[in-house]
């Protein structure tokens, strides 16, 4: 088989200088990528109980458009496709992901996917939910952006994306909240 990125240990210090990057130059190009996270916070008048049930029942995210995600259990490890639709209009495309924390006591749903082992392209998408009340529950729902494709703003539409993210958490609190008669 052919060596892979697992296979082979790098070191700065083996490459010649001139393809050692500068630091200054490595934070800007992180930095550059991390304009496109994404953090939105949505209050649901739903127990958390209910709200976590809800998003960890990805065969049932009738209520979202926008993004859903296919596996065969919904567990840390295990990877499946996610289905994405920026403009909700039925027109979807495929990516792979894995779970990366699926966690009942944080009530956290994270996964992500990454193109080149992350160097073209690493996100991480995260769902967390917070007992407000008893009755209330905050979405903290993010994304974090890595790699050149979104230092160079290429790869996904991210303002789409922004936006889209809202609109799921929107659309979560619609569905809870009328299943309640809240």
């Amino acid at each position: 088989r052919p060596p892979t990125s697992s296979d082979v240990a790098y070191s700065s210090q083996a490459l010649p200088e001139f393809l050692v990057p500068d630091e200054d130059i490595m934070g800007c190009f992180c930095s550059s990528a991390a304009r496109h996270n994404i953090d939105h916070q949505t209050e649901i008048n739903a127990p958390i109980a209910e709200v976590w049930a809800a998003v960890i029942n990805i065969d049932h995210w009738e209520w979202n458009k926008w993004t859903t995600l296919e596996a065969k259990e919904v567990r840390t490890g295990v990877s499946g496709k996610l289905h994405a639709c920026y403009e909700g209009d039925g027109k979807w495309q495929d990516f792979d992901f894995t779970f990366g924390e699926v966690n009942e006591a944080t009530h956290t749903i994270a996964w992500f996917g990454k193109v080149a082992g992350g160097c073209l392209f690493h996100g991480r998408h995260q769902m967390r939910l917070e007992m407000v009340s008893p009755t209330v529950t905050l979405l903290v729902h993010q994304e974090e952006f890595s790699g050149c494709l979104p230092a160079l703003n290429a790869g996904l539409p991210y303002a789409k994306l922004r936006r889209n993210y809202l609109w799921m958490n929107e659309a979560l609190k619609a569905h809870l909240e009328v299943s309640r008669g809240s």
